[in-house]
């Protein structure tokens, strides 16, 4: 025992010992340390946060009770999906609600937007409709109240709502005397029943507000009722979703009809119900880029650690003479591997706790920084597992910069450490070991730096190709906003009001056009229509033609700008008095109208006159269409759908929303209050909702794209100076070993082009080495990006040759220091000093 003891005491001192030299040795070295401190906290703190992504959006399982066995699923008919994305049919639905054998509840919700008065103050919310056994689904209960039960869900039942847990503090102060209190959503009054836990969100955590959902049969007196309805599924023990998709498809093809998927998905080919699990469909949108990103920043991570330990490498050849004679002294190979892992793990554990700090940052932007509608973007924290990751980050760096210069360490002796004055032989340059060494670091630091750069650019070249693409109208100066209706309005009652209100925004300064319709780039409006029409290139034949119905005032097509390819736009002669007239978009005319559109008819049922063709429009990229939501394009790639354009005046049709246009000479937004004010004068049960320029409207469906390229970018700037300063301390520290060389040279006669061409080829040559390995390897993972490109190639020619330029220029830029320094060698002070 007395042994042992004494054993621990000597290796306690002797790590105390190491723990004053190592603070000593680095205090006297403030610059090493601080750049060291640097990388490693700007290394560490981002691969920390983007684990942090990567653990909470998609390694995490859903925050609901054995969320594992939840299943989404999504009917298709002939491969398309719904026009609401990810959704069955309510004859699906109940079909197999009613019958289940592979799951053990079945749920469904709809989203919308509804104005939500209490007390005088009305606010706009997006509520959501929910089945009272989604909840069973989610295996969640109240915090306090009730939610919903069966009797609630029955048409002609008196409305009942539960709130969320912010909503509940916010609005009723937390108070439990806000259940059974009336509150007015939209037109109708409903009562409050219960209030979520805190935390709790569904779909997301912006919801806050929750009603009934009535599902109707699939048909009832003779008339079918179509509906599509998110649905959320809990499996069987036992049962995997494929089986759950095998029997909700052979329920979906016992209750689908033609008409049901021609209007639901425009197409009556086979039916399918595709089920997945929950965290598969919430996180498809992302899972991609999050991947390229988590390269990225493993890229990154190993380059800043790569030029620590080029930093360290440094530091054992000027340290050489100092560790030669502790060896000689006695101090064994255990002892000097323990003295640079202290010093690195000094600096590793400031870089570490730096790095949290910087991920702590991090964190509180990401709401702001990443796109809105990321997934689960509200449970990224920084809990134990992400902290344990950035713990063994530091482990890591403290490690890798402590064990590579102590096995080169090891290799000193001490006549060769004390010869030459520390200096390196004539003509060795960088033939050593160590210069060996920290030649491929740098390899390999520029070949990442290639490799992102490239990466960033063909991002960055695919956003611009995005912002550019013609979308079929002009988004500058023009502001929008939605009027949101009661339910069942219709243009003849609001018709007069806009009239109205269109005049008096036409007459404010700086108004160029003013519009309104139902019809709005990336806002998810419309109503699909069915014809049947007389084929036109076999008059004795019909065809099915379906097109998304647009009906809008006359302005519309000045205000946004659309591009006329043939005959007329809509005017305002166009009356219900006059013949009836439609505007056709040009996917329509090419797929059903054939050669000459102008002049063509579109029959309608119910004996009313046939709609004259007068114009055909370029057609506008909407970005969704009905309730589906905008694509990770923005809908640029996406092929237009075919689309009629009609008057209001000449058309009765229930709406849910308006949405007005305004084209202004100035700031769009400038004019958002006077709007407000005027549509309260017009009618003050009305309120303007999500009002925004389309240059808004276009970036906020870009946003996705423009985050990965941002980030990436990033990521290849820091790559870039990493590798250029790295390349810059290799050729100083090897200049400077080699000036009796390049003395002796200059003595000799060398010219100034020669010796400054020593240094230039040295970093030409790991320059050169780098850009080929980073552009071969960027070659071949370059296929992971293409998911996430639009408009240009994976391949792109011009953002290979723009990186390899950009990383070359870094590169040779690092080179002009030590060349300068060698070519003011004096032969004479050199030779003397030695």
């Amino acid at each position: 025992m007395e042994i042992q003891a004494l054993w621990f005491r000597e290796m306690v001192t002797d790590m105390l010992q190491d723990l004053r030299d190592g603070l000593r040795v680095l205090r006297r070295e403030p610059g090493y340390v601080s750049i060291a401190v640097v990388v490693a906290a700007l290394a560490i703190g981002a691969t920390t946060t983007l684990f942090s992504v990567t653990n909470h959006v998609l390694l995490r399982p859903l925050p609901w009770p054995e969320s594992e066995r939840l299943i989404r699923l999504e009917e298709t008919r002939g491969n398309r999906p719904g026009r609401r994305a990810q959704t069955i049919t309510n004859g699906t639905y109940l079909a197999w609600r009613d019958r289940p054998a592979t799951i053990e509840a079945l749920g469904g919700w709809r989203s919308r937007g509804v104005t939500m008065r209490d007390q005088g103050n009305a606010e706009r919310l997006e509520i959501v409709a929910a089945t009272p056994s989604l909840f069973n689904v989610l295996r969640v209960g109240p915090h306090i109240g009730r939610v919903f039960v069966e009797e609630d869900a029955d048409r002609g039942q008196a409305g009942v709502m539960v709130l969320g847990f912010g909503l509940w503090q916010q609005r009723f102060g937390g108070r439990p005397d806000a259940l059974g209190r009336p509150v007015q959503l939209g037109e109708r009054s409903y009562t409050i029943v219960g209030v979520m836990p805190r935390g709790f969100g569904f779909p997301d955590g912006r919801t806050q507000v929750w009603v009934p959902l009535y599902v109707p049969p699939a048909e009832s007196g003779g008339m079918r009722l179509n509906m599509l309805v998110s649905a959320l599924a809990r499996l069987q023990p036992g049962v995997t979703a494929a089986q759950a998709a095998a029997e909700a498809t052979a329920r979906a093809q016992a209750t689908a009809d033609r008409g049901d998927g021609l209007t639901r998905f425009g197409s009556d080919g086979e039916v399918a119900v595709a089920a997945a699990p929950a965290l598969e469909f919430v996180t498809a949108d992302v899972r991609p880029a999050i991947v390229v990103l988590n390269v990225a920043g493993a890229l990154l991570f190993l380059t800043a650690v790569a030029s620590l330990v080029n930093m360290q490498l440094t530091r054992v050849v000027k340290r050489r003479s100092e560790l030669a004679l502790r060896a000689a002294l006695g101090a064994g190979t255990a002892r000097l591997t323990r003295q640079w892992l202290v010093e690195s793990g000094i600096v590793g554990l400031i870089g570490g706790l730096a790095g949290v700090t910087l991920s702590i940052l991090l964190h509180r932007l990401l709401p702001v920084v990443l796109p809105f509608d990321f997934p689960r973007v509200d449970e990224i924290t920084l809990d134990a597992r992400v902290l344990s990751f950035a713990v063994l980050a530091t482990v890591a760096v403290g490690a890798g910069c402590g064990l590579v210069p102590a096995l080169q360490a090891r290799k000193l002796t001490l006549s060769e450490s004390l010869a030459l004055n520390s200096r390196g032989p004539v003509g060795g340059g960088a033939r050593t070991a160590l210069g060996r060494a920290r030649g491929a670091l740098i390899v390999g630091q520029i070949a990442v730096a290639c490799v992102l750069s490239v990466s960033g650019l063909l991002l960055a070249r695919s956003f611009v190709e995005l912002l550019d693409a013609d979308r079929g109208y002009n988004h500058q100066n023009v502001l929008t906003a939605q009027i949101p209706l009661p339910p069942g309005a219709n243009w003849e009652r609001y018709a007069p009001m806009l009239e109205a209100l269109q005049a008096r925004v036409q007459a404010l300064p700086g108004v160029t056009h003013v519009a309104f319709g139902n019809a709005l780039p990336f806002v998810a409006t419309g109503e699909i229509k069915l014809l049947t029409m007389p084929d036109p290139y076999n008059p004795t034949a019909t065809i099915q033609a379906q097109a998304v119905q647009r009906v809008v005032s006359p302005d519309y097509f000045e205000t946004l700008r659309l591009r006329i390819t043939a005959g007329r736009h809509l005017n305002h002669r166009d009356t219900a008095t006059a013949p009836r007239v439609v505007v056709v978009n040009r996917s329509f005319a090419e797929q059903f109208l054939g050669e000459r559109p102008i002049g063509s008819y579109i029959p309608v049922v119910n004996g009313l006159p046939d709609w004259e063709v007068v114009g055909v429009v370029d057609d506008m990229k909407q970005g969704g269409i009905l309730d589906a939501p905008s694509t990770r394009f923005g809908g640029v790639a996406e092929p237009p759908q075919p689309a009629i354009l009609q008057s209001y005046r000449q058309i009765d049709s229930r709406e849910s929303r308006f949405v007005l246009l305004v084209r202004t000479v100035g700031d769009p937004l400038e004019l958002a209050p006077t709007l407000r004010s005027l549509l309260r004068d017009e009618d003050p049960s009305l309120v303007l909702d999500s009002i925004m320029t389309m240059e808004d409207r276009v970036l906020t469906s870009l946003a996705k794209p423009r985050t990965y390229a941002v980030l990436l970018g990033g990521f290849a700037a820091f790559a870039v100076v990493i590798a250029g300063v790295g390349l810059l301390g290799v050729l100083s520290y090897t200049t400077a070993q080699r000036t009796r060389e390049i003395a002796i040279r200059a003595a000799l006669g060398a010219r100034p082009g020669a010796i400054v061409g020593l240094v230039l080829r040295h970093g030409a040559a790991m320059t050169a080495s780098g850009l080929g390995i980073g552009l071969l390897t960027t070659f071949i993972a370059v296929r992971l990006l293409v998911a996430n490109l639009y408009g240009i190639s994976a391949y792109d020619p011009l953002s290979f040759f723009a990186a390899t330029v950009m990383v070359a220029v870094v590169s040779l830029a690092a080179c002009a220091a030590p060349a300068w320094v060698a070519l003011r060698v004096d032969p004479l002070v050199a030779l003397r000093t030695d």
